[in-house]
């Protein structure tokens, strides 16, 4: 189940944009949370402007199955 969807926006600026929304969850530390852990993931992979979208259950994946999710994701829409 994938817990991210990846849209690539054209810009000449890399940047990345993490929306987790309130339905994922009603407390900010851990919307905050999700988003310092995807901000982490990221830093390793080569610049790239993109936005990033968390569905529900993102909350509960672990550190390593982020880590592979999202480095796939990126890396396969990446073409």
């Amino acid at each position: 189940m994938l817990h991210f969807s990846v849209r690539f926006v054209k810009d000449e600026k890399n940047k990345i944009i993490i929306s987790v929304s309130k339905k994922i969850s009603k407390k900010a530390v851990i919307r905050n949370t999700i988003k310092r852990r995807v901000r982490a993931v990221l830093r390793d992979l080569k610049p790239v402007s993109c936005l990033i979208i968390a569905k529900p259950g993102a909350e509960n994946i672990k550190g390593k199955e982020l880590e592979s999710e999202l480095k796939s994701l990126v890396v396969s829409r990446r073409l």
